[in-house]
């Protein structure tokens, strides 16, 4: 007899997922630093906040590894986050819904969301994965 079958759905929003309270990094802080962050935490990107702690950009693996392809890729100096960083950040807010923030991720081609509440404060951050968690079954048919 075969299984059932189930078919996902997404349900919930951006704030049931989120990771609250995300590491951060200053726009000052040199490209090493981040580099030790990302080995640390394993992560794939981080908010970008100037010396206010206000989001000013993010900064992904994506952009250090750019800085290697490029054709000659110490032509230029890049020294600080900010030379690298991603401006405007990627954002969302807390309300959104999970679909709303999967869509954003595709079409912003990124792998995660800062999530801002009043003021562009920063509230958390979303990944991909932490959107799965908001994957519930039902049954099809």
């Amino acid at each position: 007899m075969a299984k059932p079958f189930k078919q996902p759905y997404l349900s919930g929003t951006v704030a049931d997922v989120m990771v609250g309270d995300p590491v951060t990094i200053r726009e000052d802080e040199p490209i090493s630093a981040l580099v030790d962050l990302f080995l640390e935490h394993h992560y794939h990107g981080v908010p970008v906040v100037d010396s206010e702690g206000r989001l000013v950009g993010v900064t992904r693996d994506t952009e250090v590894m750019a800085i290697f392809a490029a054709r000659e890729p110490f032509v230029t100096r890049y020294s600080a986050v900010s030379d690298i960083m991603h401006v405007p950040p990627f954002t969302i807010g807390r309300d959104a819904t999970i679909q709303k923030a999967a869509l954003k991720m595709f079409a912003d081609g990124t792998r995660f969301l800062v999530v801002v509440g009043r003021e562009r404060s920063i509230e958390g951050v979303v990944t991909r994965i932490d959107l799965i968690k908001g994957i519930h079954w039902k049954d099809a048919g």
